[in-house]
């Protein structure tokens, strides 16, 4: 069996930057702006593939994420997700669980064709003994349904990466930004008494002074009954 190379900062930057990406959009299918509702769960999959733009052609890193959420009060919701790496020659070293929990601060009557922000804080551990990277994100959401089908959404997020569990100073000269555009679509009229399947898709890049990453998600979702 090949023995997998030791990760480098460079490498270790890159696969950080698609996951806190991955997780921010599609593992969790695109999460957007608006939070689930009281008791809400929603249970996800998805898959992302990531590629170094002065390396577009190398074999890309490749993600699959499982996740759930719960809808814990008005306005605010809890998720946890667990991503495998199921890249070429990467023997899993990526593997990564996370947390995060988002309050939504405009919009609270979930209307239509208005602006919808909510922000909060994200979580991660890849915990490969090769790796060992602690990740900590504040996110930023913006969605506006056009329908009560479609909504399309911005999200932007500020990076941090460190060997230890907070943040140091190093972790912030060398802080990473995923800039991300994406739409989730029901794929039937949703019902609040039934369980209701999403589809997700999104394309973004994360950016920083290590490397620069072109990245796309697609996956699904499935948001339980809350009524």
């Amino acid at each position: 069996m090949k023995k997998p190379k030791r990760a480098n900062w460079q490498d270790l930057f890159f696969v950080i930057g698609t996951a806190c990406f991955f997780f921010s959009c599609i593992a969790t299918t695109l999460q957007v702006a608006k939070t689930n509702e009281p008791g809400e769960v929603e249970m996800s999959a998805g898959y992302m593939q990531g590629r170094n733009y002065e390396e577009f052609d190398a074999s890309p890193l490749q993600l699959i994420g499982v996740n759930g959420r719960i809808g814990v009060a008005n306005n605010f919701d809890m998720g946890f997700e667990h991503t495998f790496d199921v890249s070429k020659d990467n023997e899993g070293m990526y593997k990564t669980i996370w947390g995060d929990a988002k309050y939504q601060i405009t919009n609270h009557n979930d209307e239509l064709k208005k602006l919808t922000f909510s922000s909060g804080l994200l979580k991660g551990y890849l915990y490969d003994k090769e790796a060992k990277i602690h990740m900590t994100t504040l996110p930023l959401y913006f969605s506006s349904s056009v329908s009560e089908r479609f909504t399309p959404t911005f999200i932007y997020r500020y990076e941090l990466n460190s060997e230890k569990f907070f943040p140091d100073s190093e972790s912030f000269d060398n802080s990473r930004h995923t800039f991300s555009l994406g739409f989730e679509y029901y794929l039937k009229q949703p019902d609040p008494s039934k369980w209701n399947p999403k589809f997700g898709f999104s394309i973004g890049t994360n950016v920083g002074n290590e490397s620069n990453i072109f990245l796309i998600n697609f996956g699904f979702k499935f948001s339980s009954p809350y009524k």
